[in-house]
C-alpha cells in the first residue's frame, strides 16, 4: 500500500555542526521536503559571526591537517577519577591562583597542575603544546555567587542581574532555551520559568527589563550561584591536552564547548563536563574526547568539525537540558563537515535529541561498539553525508515517541551514501523503527540532490518491543531524478533477524510502498533474512 508524506516542513531547522555555521533543515515534520536554500551552503554568509568563525576554523585545518546530579564533591566519577601526578618541571597551582598566569608562566609545550579546590570564574588561552592536569577534586567553576537577595511578598528577588541578549537557536514549545542566565542553589540546577505565576520550589524566574532574579526558595544558609562566564578553556593554539578536570557551570553559548578547542590537537581526557548552558566540549580536527563524563549541557554534550577525530569511552547523558529543538540541533554529540572521525565505545543515553549524530558532508566515519538508549532521536543518525561504517553497537528505545513518518529510526542514514549498517543489536520502542534509509531528494549548494544510495544493511538482530518498522522510504516526487533512487540506487537489507510480539509483526517500507515481509522480501531484500515471532 502506498503512504502520503505530508509536505509540510519544520521551519528554519538548522543542522550545521555547532558553531561551524552550516546551514540546514535537519528533520521535517511529515518526512514533507525542506527547502533547498535551508541547506545551501553557499549562503554561509547569513550566518552568525561566532558561526563564522567556527567553520572558519574547521575549514582551515580541514586544508591542513558530563535530571540533576550530586555537587562536585560527589561528581560522576570521571574527573579525578585516579590521581594525574604532576611532572617535574611544572607549574603548580591552587585555589587563588590565576590559571592562565601559570599557563604564561610554563610557556609553550609546559604543564600546570591544579590542586584539589575550586577555580571560579577561570578563564584559560593555551598556549601551544600545553598540558592541564588536574589533581583529584580540582573543579572549574564558570559561575559567580550571587547575594543581595530581599523579600519581596512571597518570593525572595535580587537585582542588578542583566543576562546576555540570547544566541542562536530554536527551543522546542514551552522552554525558555533562548533566555541565558543559568541559576544553581547548591551546586543543583534551578529550574527558570516565564512568569511568576508559575514560580515554586526549586524554580526562578528572570525579569530581564529589570535586572531582576526571583527566587521561589530562601536563600538563607544555602548557596546561589548564576552562569557566568563563557569558556574554561579556549584558543587556537594546538596540541593542549586537558586532563582529570571538572568543568561545570560555564555559560558557554549554544553550539560552543565550555572548553572550546578551536586549534588542532586538542585532548580532553577523564573530565566531568557538566552543566555548561551551550555544549560541554567541542574539538576540531586531531580532536579527542576520551573517558569523559559528559551531562546534563544545555543544548549538546559535544562537537566536532575537522579531520581526524575521536571520541572514545565516554558517558555522554541527559544533555539537552535547556529543551532547544533537536529539529535545529541538540542532544549527545554533533559533527560536521569531517572526515577519519571515529566514535567508539561511548554510552549515550536519555539525551534530548539525537544520541551520536553527523551531518553535512562526512566522510569516511565509523561508529563501533557504542550503546544508545533512550535519545529523544535516533540512537545514530548520520546525515547527507558519505561512507560510514555502523558496527557491533547496542541500541536500545531510541526516538521521541511524537515523532511522525518514518524519522526517529533507532539508525537513521538520511540523504547518504555507501554506509554499512552491520552487526548492531537493537531493541525497537512500541511505534518505533529499526533502521531506515531516507531520501527526500534534498538540494547539494554544488549542484544537483544528495542521494540515498550504495548503502547495506545486514546481519544486524532487531527486537521489536510492538508495532514497529524498518525499510527505506522516499518522499521525492515523481518528476525528480531521485524519485526510485532507494529501489535502483544499489541499497539493499539481507541477513537480519527481526524478531516481534506474535501478534504484531512489524512492517515494510521501501520506496513509496508500505509492504509485509513477504513484500519485502519479493523486491529483492532479505533474501536469507528472518522474521521471527517471540515466544
Amino acid at each position: 500500500m502506498g503512504h502520503e508524506a505530508p509536505r509540510r516542513h519544520r521551519a528554519g531547522g538548522r543542522c550545521g555542526a555547532p558553531g561551524s555555521g552550516l546551514g540546514s533543515a535537519r528533520r521535517w515534520a511529515g518526512g514533507g521536503r525542506p527547502a533547498g536554500a535551508a541547506h545551501d551552503l553557499a549562503r554561509r554568509a547569513r550566518l552568525s559571526p561566532v558561526s563564522r568563525r567556527r567553520l572558519a576554523g574547521i575549514l582551515a585545518a580541514l586544508a591542513g591537517v558530563c535530571a540533576p546530579v550530586p555537587a562536585p564533591a560527589a561528581s560522576d566519577g570521571a574527573a579525578g577519577s585516579e590521581p594525574s601526578d604532576c611532572p617535574a618541571g611544572a607549574v603548580r597551582i591552587t585555589p587563588g591562583d590565576s590559571i592562565q598566569r601559570a599557563a604564561l608562566r610554563a610557556g609553550p609545550r609546559g604543564t600546570v597542575c591544579l590542586a584539589a579546590g575550586l577555580y571560579r570564574l577561570q578563564e584559560v588561552t593555551p598556549l601551544a603544546d600545553q598540558t592541564f592536569l588536574g589533581e583529584p577534586g580540582a573543579v572549574l567553576d564558570g559561575a559567580r555567587v550571587l547575594g543581595g537577595f530581599t523579600r519581596a511578598g512571597p518570593y525572595w528577588q535580587a537585582d542588578g542581574l542583566w543576562p546576555r541578549g540570547g544566541g542562536p537557536g530554536q527551543c522546542r514549545s514551552g522552554t525558555l532555551c533562548l533566555q541565558p542566565l543559568a541559576l544553581f542553589r547548591d551546586g543543583t540546577p534551578l529550574r527558570r520559568v516565564a512568569a511568576r505565576t508559575d514560580l515554586g520550589p526549586g524554580r526562578y524566574l528572570v525579569e530581564a527589563a529589570q535586572g531582576r532574579v526571583i527566587l521561589a526558595d530562601d536563600p538563607a544558609g544555602h548557596v546561589i550561584e548564576a552562569a557566568s562566564a563563557r569558556f574554561a578553556f579556549r584558543g587556537r593554539a594546538p596540541n593542549v591536552r586537558i586532563r582529570g578536570l571538572l568543568v561545570e557551570k560555564y555559560d558557554s553559548p549554544a553550539q560552543e564547548g565550555a572548553i572550546e578547542g578551536q586549534g588542532p590537537g586538542w585532548r580532553v581526557e577523564r573530565s566531568e563536563l557538566r552543566y555548561n548552558s551551550g555544549a560541554g566540549v567541542g574539538v576540531i580536527s586531531g580532536g579527542a574526547v576520551r573517558d569523559c563524563a559528559i551531562h546534563h549541557n544545555g543544548q549538546l554534550g559535544a562537537t566536532a568539525g575537522g579531520t581526524d577525530i575521536l571520541f572514545e569511552n565516554n558517558r555522554i547523558f541527559a544533555n539537552n537540558t535547556a529543551g532547544f529543538d533537536p529539529a535545529w540541533e541538540a542532544g549527545g554529540v554533533k559533527i560536521t563537515a569531517s572526515r577519519a572521525v571515529v566514535l567508539r565505545g561511548n554510552r549515550v543515553e536519555r539525551n534530548g535529541g539525537p544520541g551520536l549524530w553527523c551531518d553535512i558532508d562526512c566522510r569516511d566515519v565509523l561508529f563501533e561498539g557504542n550503546h544508545a538508549e533512550g535519545n529523544l532521536g535516533p540512537g545514530i543518525f548520520y546525515e547527507i553525508s558519505y561512507a560510514a561504517v555502523i558496527r557491533r553497537n547496542t541500541l536500545r528505545l531510541n526516538g521521541d515517541p511524537a515523532a511522525t513518518w518514518f524519522w526517529d529510526a533507532d539508525i537513521q542514514v538520511a540523504a547518504s551514501e555507501d554506509v554499512e549498517v552491520s552487526d548492531n543489536d537493537i531493541t525497537v520502542r512500541p511505534g518505533g523503527h529499526a533502521v531506515v534509509l531516507v531520501d527526500q531528494a534534498r538540494a547539494r549548494a554544488q549542484g544537483g540532490l544528495y542521494r540515498t544510495a550504495g548503502n547495506r544493511v545486514h546481519d544486524n538482530r532487531f527486537v521489536f518491543q510492538g508495532a514497529g518498522s524498518a525499510g527505506g522510504v522516499s518522499d521525492a516526487e515523481p518528476d525528480s531524478p531521485n524519485f526510485r533512487v532507494i529501489q535502483t540506487g544499489r541499497n539493499g537489507f539481507d541477513r537480519n533477524l527481526y524478531t516481534f510480539p506474535a501478534a504484531t509483526p512489524p512492517r515494510f517500507i521501501w520506496g513509496h510502498d508500505i509492504i509485509d515481509f513477504a513484500q519485502f522480501r519479493a523486491a529483492g531484500q532479505e533474501q536469507t533474512g528472518i522474521l521471527k515471532a517471540a515466544p
